[in-house]
């Protein structure tokens, strides 16, 4: 494995970087998040927080370090399309991100899932 500085890397760094302040937030914010997870069905709502914590800081790390990057890559998607089921349960279906919509969570997990298979480069 050899880091680079090229654009196939830059965008899977990002993608992982990403993931570390909503990941923090989410455990600082632990109450309201259980309230969230509670309101769409997945209970024990508390340990399902801690557990997506967990999956969004796996998938950080392999998108960022590069070691195991489709891994990392496929549990952010799923993590993201979850977050739109989510948000859609929540508040109606949605596109736009702004009514709260699920636009840019689909849109994250597909620059995610091509930034973790993109051919590696010899």
């Amino acid at each position: 494995m050899e880091f680079s500085f090229d654009a196939q890397t830059l965008l899977r760094v990002l993608c992982g970087v990403y993931f570390l302040p909503h990941t923090i937030a989410k455990l600082r914010y632990i109450d309201r998040a259980s309230v969230m997870f509670n309101t769409i069905g997945l209970r024990p709502a508390r340990a399902f927080v801690v557990f997506t914590a967990i999956m969004e800081f796996v998938a950080a790390f392999g998108l960022i370090s590069g070691l195991y990057p489709r891994i990392g890559a496929l549990i952010a998607a799923t993590i993201l399309v979850v977050a739109s089921y989510a948000i859609a349960t929540i508040n109606g279906l949605k596109w736009r991100w702004q009514h709260p919509g699920i636009e840019y969570m689909l849109f994250w997990a597909a620059v995610c899932l091509i930034a973790g298979f993109m051919p590696f480069r010899a």
